[in-house]
């Protein structure tokens, strides 16, 4: 999820280009699902099929991959966090399914700004606090009242999920000190941090004991629908969108990531939802919206 306090000025294309990343991005963990592979694994591939169709762009584009020592090591270290963060949110969606863990990933606006007032002396205010109560609230109304009865591997999913948001923070946080560098451009940032991915995806999957292999030709199109759609093509839409957009709107229009998200696991995946678990969805979904905004 993009910073949307980054963006300024609003124009109909840059709205649908906006519309469309996030559109892009919310079938991630539908296309990790298909894909059927183990969850480091599908990781490992993800971001190679980024990293192989970003280089490409930026051969298209004539773009040299050329920056300062600084932002480089930044991106390095941004994409370790990201691996990080598709190890426990793939993980995630094997528990608890695309539409929860994405959601429970999303608490990431919570996480940077408790990073950044613990650490960059942030201020926050009363209604970031209010917009925690919200969304702890939604969660439990999400799981139920009573922790003791929900089974192992739910409450298991729904630890990963928030520590694929822990760990999604870090890396927003050193890609947003890495963007102040003016040798930095939006796709050269993204490449730099889809490599860094591929290594440490690459070294920790075999690790722990995962295999390459790629089962089927319907889970080789799933991975890199999610390397390619989601990653290339959806985060190159928003980050060349946001820019140009109302924080107001932008925070609003980037909340269709995870809502899109839960709306796939009901239609493709059949998950059933009750009026309690909708309404503790719609309850996190708005303090994250709230979430977004720390002045």
């Amino acid at each position: 999820m993009v910073d949307p306090q980054s963006s300024s000025e609003q124009n109909p294309f840059s709205l649908f280009r906006l519309l469309l990343g996030c559109a892009c991005i919310s079938f991630a963990p539908v296309f990790i699902k298909l894909a059927g592979l183990p969850p480091d694994s599908a990781g490992f591939y993800r971001m190679l099929f980024a990293s192989v169709s970003l280089f490409l762009v930026l051969r298209l584009r004539k773009v040299k991959l050329r920056m300062a020592k600084r932002p480089k090591l930044l991106l390095l270290g941004s994409g370790l966090f990201l691996a990080v963060d598709f190890m426990c949110w793939h993980r995630s969606i094997e528990l608890v399914g695309p539409g929860l863990s994405t959601l429970l990933a999303n608490f990431q606006v919570f996480f940077t700004a408790l990073i950044s007032w613990l650490f960059l002396k942030q201020k926050i205010s009363r209604l970031f606090i209010i917009s925690i109560i919200m969304a702890l609230c939604g969660l439990q109304l999400i799981t139920g009242a009573d922790w003791s009865l929900v089974e192992k591997n739910y409450l298991l999913g729904i630890f990963f999920g928030l520590l694929a948001g822990l760990f999604y923070s870090g890396y927003i946080l050193l890609v947003k000190e890495s963007m102040d560098d003016r040798s930095v451009t939006g796709v050269s940032a993204m490449l730099m941090v889809a490599l860094s991915s591929v290594m440490l995806l690459g070294v920790v999957a075999p690790l722990n004991g995962q295999s390459f292999a790629i089962p089927s030709s319907g889970s080789l199109f799933a991975i890199a629908g999610a390397g390619i759609i989601s990653t290339t093509i959806g985060w190159s839409l928003i980050s060349s969108a946001i820019k140009h957009i109302p924080a107001t709107i932008a925070g609003l229009v980037l909340l269709l990531q995870p809502t899109l998200a839960l709306v796939w696991d009901v239609v493709i995946f059949g998950k059933p939802t009750g009026l309690l678990e909708i309404f503790g969805i719609l309850l996190i979904l708005v303090a994250i919206y709230i979430g977004s905004y720390r002045r």
